[in-house]
């Protein structure tokens, strides 16, 4: 079986759906949740569309939304947001190409972490942890500035395409690391900042970090000697080791290293708000997590924030919604309403759970449970006054409970 006739099989395509479906229904975009829920309602449908269009070849990547993501005094952030079968099939693709055995050397790197199976941040921050009891006292943190836009594209697919020897693979996988963008004359001037040409990847796709792994294993090779140990998560970077200056050292070869590909990391001399450098025992970030003295491991401020965000936007649209289906006039129905907004929490929660799951300084936990109990329960009675004096139809689409009565009716073709 060729690598393109994997792609498009029944076992790669239901696999690759999965992933893609529990990924979506975490993200913090309520258009990619509806999204996957959408294409979730025909599932089987959907995906023998895709690979009956794989097998004759006609498949095409629909073009992608740029999103400008607004820094405070930086750059936009680009991103890349694609259909769903676009990412179905990039899974697909990513799936196949994990099972070439030069592929998997790559990604076997015992110092290389981020889009891996199995090697996610737990196992970065255990390894960090590792490192710490035998001896380390220094660290340099960094990441790599502006990383997806400068990958060389077509240099890292041309290391690909040694190992595959499948036309029809080799066009399909150039085709998914294009990046098209269906709203570019919106996006205006800062159309620069998007990977539209031979140079860079669309951050947010699934092949964009095997892309940056494949580029950087010599870096991951060459960075773990002499007594220095550098772990690296995609863009993000940790060196460790016995003095400041042999740390210092190791991060400026890498710096010559990354500028071989017109990269570079930021230096925590200059770039103190997205780079640290100094003694283990004062503690340190690293990928969302704070590190503390006796390797007391738990979330930085900033993730906490993020997280009670996120359960404000998905309370406040179902809020919205609330209002609409409290019209006695039974307006259409907005998708998100009390049933419907505490299913997206709850997943929202069980992501960041499962994320941080790993630490072992739980005391935040137990606040920020508290803090969003006050926010259901404000909610839950925002809900009721809604509902009081409503009918109990009324009440019901209130509650996101399907009435029969709002079935549309669909009569049979004569």
């Amino acid at each position: 079986m060729t690598h393109f006739d994997r792609v498009r099989s029944q076992s790669i395509l239901h696999n690759a759906w999965r992933k893609v479906r529990e990924n979506g229904l975490q993200s913090p975009c309520k258009d990619t949740r509806e999204k996957v829920r959408e294409f979730d309602r025909d599932v089987v449908r959907g995906l023998r569309q895709i690979a009956d269009q794989l097998r004759g070849k006609r498949f095409r990547f629909e073009p992608q939304i740029g999103i400008r993501k607004r820094r405070a005094g930086k750059t936009p952030r680009p991103l890349v947001v694609a259909a769903v079968r676009n990412r179905i099939v990039q899974r697909a693709i990513l799936d196949v190409l994990q099972l070439e055995p030069a592929i998997q050397e790559i990604l076997s790197t015992p110092t290389s972490f981020g889009g891996i199976r199995d090697r996610g941040v737990r196992c970065a921050i255990a390894a960090a942890c590792r490192t710490i009891k035998a001896g380390a006292k220094y660290y340099i943190r960094s990441d790599i500035k502006d990383f997806f836009a400068r990958i060389p594209r077509l240099h890292v697919l041309a290391q690909i395409e040694d190992q595959v020897r499948d036309p029809d693979f080799r066009n399909l996988l150039q085709a998914a690391t294009d990046t098209t963008l269906a709203n570019l004359e919106e996006i205006g001037e800062d159309a620069y900042l998007f990977p539209l040409r031979e140079i860079g990847v669309a951050q947010g796709s699934p092949l964009s970090p095997l892309l940056g792994n494949i580029l950087l294993r010599d870096l991951d090779r060459d960075m773990n000697a002499r007594g220095i140990m550098c772990f690296r998560y995609i863009d993000d970077l940790i060196l460790f080791g016995p003095t400041a200056s042999r740390v210092r050292k190791a991060f400026e070869s890498a710096q010559r290293s990354l500028g071989s590909f017109g990269m570079n990391a930021y230096d925590p001399k200059t770039d103190a708000k997205k780079a640290e450098e100094g003694a283990v025992s004062d503690g340190f970030a690293f990928l969302g997590c704070h590190i503390g003295r006796g390797s007391l491991i738990q979330p930085v401020k900033a993730a906490k924030k993020k997280l009670l965000a996120s359960v404000k936007v998905a309370l406040t649209e179902g809020r919205r919604g609330i209002v609409i289906a409290s019209d006695e006039g039974r307006p259409k129905l907005p998708q998100r309403r009390y049933v419907q907004t505490l299913t997206d929490v709850d997943n929202i929660l069980k992501g960041w759970g499962h994320a941080f799951s790993f630490c072992n300084g739980r005391m935040g936990f137990t606040e920020l449970d508290r803090k969003i109990d006050e926010m259901l329960s404000d909610f839950k009675a925002f809900t009721g006054r809604y509902g009081s004096g409503k009918s109990k139809a009324v009440h019901r689409r209130i509650l996101g409970v399907h009435l029969l009565v709002d079935t549309p009716y669909l009569p049979l073709q004569p």
